[in-house]
C-alpha cells in the first residue's frame, strides 16, 4: 500500500509539474505573437517608396526629380479621411532653383525646420544630426505647384545647401 501511495503522489507531482510548464509555455508563445504583431504594426506604419512614376500621378511634379522618396500617412484621430504626404525629392541645380523661384511667387520664404524621419535619404539623415537636433534646417515656400487633389494644402521646404527638397501636402 505504502508503494501504490508514493507512485500516486509521484504520478500527481509528474502531472502538476507537467501543466505548470504548458502554462508557462502557452503565455510565451501568446506573449511572443503580441510582440511580433506590434512590431509588424510599427513597420507598416510607414512605408517609404521610390517610384517617380507612380508619384507623378498623386502629385504635379514640376520637374522631373533625380531621386524622390515619398510616405502617404493616414492621420488617423485628428481626421479619419485625412491624409499626410511626406516627399523627399532632389532635382538638378538648375532644376532646385527654378522651382524655388516659381514657389516664391505665392508666398515670401521663410526659415523651416524639418524633423528628419528614418526614411529619409542616408545623406538628410546624416545632415540633420549635424544641428544637433535632429532637424533638417531650410527655407519654406508655398507648395502650390505641387498640388493636386485630394491634396489641397502643404509647405515645400529646400534644406539648405542641397538640392533637397522637403514636400509636405495635406488632404482634407
Amino acid at each position: 500500500m505504502e508503494i501504490f501511495r508514493t507512485k500516486f503522489i509521484s504520478f500527481l507531482l509528474t502531472i502538476v509539474f507537467f501543466n505548470a510548464c504548458s502554462g508557462n509555455n502557452t503565455a510565451n508563445i501568446n506573449s511572443s505573437a503580441s510582440n511580433n504583431s506590434q512590431t509588424a504594426n510599427s513597420i507598416s506604419e510607414i512605408i517609404a517608396r521610390d517610384d517617380v512614376e507612380e508619384l507623378g500621378k498623386i502629385i504635379k511634379l514640376p520637374a522631373a526629380p533625380s531621386e524622390a522618396t515619398y510616405s502617404e500617412i493616414n492621420q488617423g484621430n485628428s481626421d479619419p479621411n485625412g491624409k499626410k504626404l511626406v516627399v523627399i525629392l532632389r532635382f538638378s541645380t538648375a532644376d532646385a532653383n527654378q522651382i524655388a523661384a516659381s514657389a516664391e511667387r505665392y508666398k515670401t520664404p521663410a526659415p523651416a525646420d524639418i524633423d528628419a524621419e528614418d526614411w529619409f535619404p542616408p545623406e538628410l539623415v546624416a545632415k540633420s544630426q549635424e544641428s544637433g537636433d535632429a532637424s533638417l534646417k531650410g527655407i519654406g515656400y508655398a507648395a502650390n505647384d505641387f498640388l493636386q487633389p485630394p491634396y489641397s494644402n502643404g509647405r515645400l521646404t529646400r534644406i539648405n545647401d542641397t538640392d533637397y527638397f522637403v514636400l509636405e501636402l495635406f488632404s482634407s
